[in-house]
């Protein structure tokens, strides 16, 4: 192995200062409070479109009678149904 150079030794020292500079940087942003609800706030959103897309794909076909999706569509709806009049009942109570 042949000795290294001042300059050379400098050199790999800023590489070395420029790499954890660069990790310091990505662990205060994977920690950050505010970047985390980002994050989360970005999930959430990219989770309910997915779901939106899935529920509209879903009434689709059964506009079209497909018969998997009208139970699917029935069961949401008789769902629906059954939360709305626990929710008038326990207004009445």
């Amino acid at each position: 192995m042949t000795p290294r150079s001042e300059s050379q030794i400098k050199a790999d020292l800023e590489a070395a200062r420029a790499d954890l500079s660069d990790t310091v940087e990505e662990l205060s942003d994977y920690f950050s409070p505010k970047a985390n609800v980002e994050r989360a706030k970005a999930d959430a959103q990219q989770k309910a479109r997915a779901f939106a897309d899935r529920a509209q794909n879903t009434v689709e076909q059964a506009s079209a009678g497909k018969p998997e999706a009208i139970k699917k569509v029935a069961a949401v709806a008789g769902g629906a149904l059954l939360l709305g009049a626990l929710i008038v009942r326990r207004i009445l109570k």
